[in-house]
């Protein structure tokens, strides 16, 4: 398969309508004396006083009184970062109004999912699209024993890429989970496609942030934290698209992006930026880019 890229769209909260509530805190009220350390929500968006008798203080535009946390509960799916996570217990159901076009739906750092339903309706066209995916346990392997009797692990992400792709379209997210579930990143985007093939030779691996402490007794105890998926290969291109390539590859810098590279293996995939990349124009008809990538935490 050829390296397939999706750029996300910037989801605002005027265009996202959804069944979690926003009530992370009380809404900020300008009669209201706050004292330190006390939260409110504002802009969707939760905010913390930086001093007592706070009164009448606006967060956005008074930030001696206020510092912002983060985006409240609703948002935190689609504010780019798998670390922050809608939760939300049992069903919820998510409608996005967009502003452009899109054709590809991915759902990331899920846990807790028991099916997915997406919808995309137009208010010219009705309904064009409708599919329902299941979400249960997989097995750890591919044999039939282990399919059988083996240990199972739940599936974590989704990926949709043949959304219709009409401007002015809603997409309804419907979803059926656990009683404790969440969803890191909800992707909205267009794909495109770099190339026309991976080339063999795909280096996988990750960098961790752990952390391996001894004290004066030469105790050791390893403190677990984050870790970043990195990804290194090469692609071949036609250099009739070399323009369009480094155009685009230019425009992804610092920008969190869906990576896809294969198919078959789903770990070889990753949200995240290209850290490096390099276009070696040769003889002939085709050029090869090699390209570095590296998940978020």
């Amino acid at each position: 398969m050829s390296l397939k890229v999706v750029k996300p769209i910037e989801v605002t909260p005027a265009m996202l309508d959804s069944s979690v509530p926003v009530d992370d805190y009380p809404a900020w009220d300008a009669d209201t004396t706050y004292v330190a350390e006390q939260r409110v929500v504002y802009e969707f968006q939760v905010w913390q006083s930086n001093q007592d008798a706070n009164t009448g203080k606006q967060p956005t535009t008074n930030g001696a009184w206020w510092v912002a946390v983060g985006p409240v509960n609703r948002m935190k799916a689609f504010d780019c970062s798998h670390t922050t996570k809608t939760r939300f217990s049992h069903s919820a159901w998510f409608d996005i109004q967009l502003e452009g076009t899109v054709n590809a739906l991915a759902l990331m750092e899920c846990e807790g999912l028991r099916s997915v339903r997406i919808q995309v309706t137009h208010p010219s066209y009705g309904l064009l699209y409708e599919q329902t995916v299941g979400m249960w346990s997989i097995s750890q392997k591919s044999n039939w024993y282990d399919w059988v009797y083996g240990e199972r692990r739940e599936q974590d992400s989704l990926y949709q890429f043949d959304l219709p792709s009409y401007r002015g379209a809603r997409v309804r997210i419907e979803i059926e989970a656990a009683n404790d579930a969440s969803i890191g990143v909800i992707l909205l985007g267009q794909q495109q496609d770099i190339g026309f093939g991976v080339s063999p030779g795909l280096s996988m691996g990750i960098r961790d942030y752990s952390r391996k402490e001894t004290d004066q007794w030469g105790e050791v105890t390893l403190q677990k934290r984050a870790y970043a998926r990195e990804r290194s290969f090469k692609v071949n291109c036609l250099k009739s698209e070399l323009d369009n390539t480094d155009r685009l590859l230019t425009s992804l810098r610092a920008t969190p992006a869906l990576w896809l590279l294969s198919n078959q293996y789903q770990q070889a995939n990753v949200y995240g930026w290209a850290s490096d990349y390099k276009l070696l124009v040769d003889y002939g008809p085709y050029c090869v880019l090699s390209l570095q990538l590296e998940g978020l935490i």
